[in-house]
Order: C-alpha cells, then sequence, then structure tokens
C-alpha cells in the first residue's frame, strides 16, 4: 500500500481537525451566548415598554379629567371652597384638644351586684 501517508502525517491531520472543530465549537458557544443575552435583553425591553406604554395610557387618561368639567367642579367645591348660587356652605370643624380629660360618670351598679357587694363583705 503506498498511499503516500505516513503514521505521523496522519496524526498531523487528526490533530488539525481536532483544533479546527475545538475552535468552531468555542466559537459557537460564544454566539449561542450572545444570541442568549440579546434575547433576555429583548425581553426587558419588551416588559419596560409594556410598564411606559400603560403608565403613558393612565396618564393621558388623568389628563382628559383634569381638563373635563367634573374636575374643575370638584376642585372648585373642595380646594377652593366655592358654593354654587343658591347654596348655603356649610362647613365642619373639629373641635380644639381641651388639657383636661373629662370625667366619666361613675357607674350605677345593678341590683344584684350590690347584693353580690354585700355579701362578699366590700
Amino acid at each position: 500500500m503506498a498511499c503516500g501517508w505516513t503514521v505521523g502525517g496522519r496524526w498531523l491531520v487528526r490533530v488539525a481537525v481536532l483544533l479546527a472543530l475545538a475552535f468552531l465549537a468555542d466559537h459557537a458557544w460564544e454566539n449561542l451566548e450572545r444570541y442568549r443575552r440579546r434575547v433576555e435583553q429583548a425581553e426587558r425591553l419588551q416588559r419596560a415598554i409594556a410598564t411606559l406604554q400603560a403608565q403613558a395610557t393612565r396618564l393621558a387618561e388623568e389628563a382628559r379629567y383634569v381638563r373635563s368639567d367634573e374636575f374643575v367642579a370638584r376642585w372648585a367645591r373642595v380646594e377652593a371652597g366655592m358654593v354654587r348660587p343658591r347654596e348655603t356652605p356649610f362647613r365642619l370643624s373639629r373641635p380644639t384638644p381641651t388639657s383636661t380629660p373629662l370625667a366619666l360618670p361613675t357607674p350605677t351598679p345593678m341590683p344584684w351586684q350590690a347584693w353580690e357587694a354585700l355579701l362578699r363583705g366590700r
């Protein structure tokens, strides 16, 4: 068999192929890791977009309410203390705290409690 290949030459080819396969596997693994990171980043961005869209919707609804007549009427009544024509304003005031506590009346004992106290000698 005169093939022209020596045993050392075949080993050299095998080592070169194995090194090339190891290099390609390492490169593929790095690409896979990059892809995984980008997918995670895309998911985070999608969640952030959904959150911001919900916030924008809520703010748009609040802005629409602030521009409404209902809000103006509520603000005029509650914040500014205004009343409509032919209405009488009425405000509740809180009592000021007193420095001395109020004395509680002594409870009158029930008849059976009086008898019980007499029997026990109190």
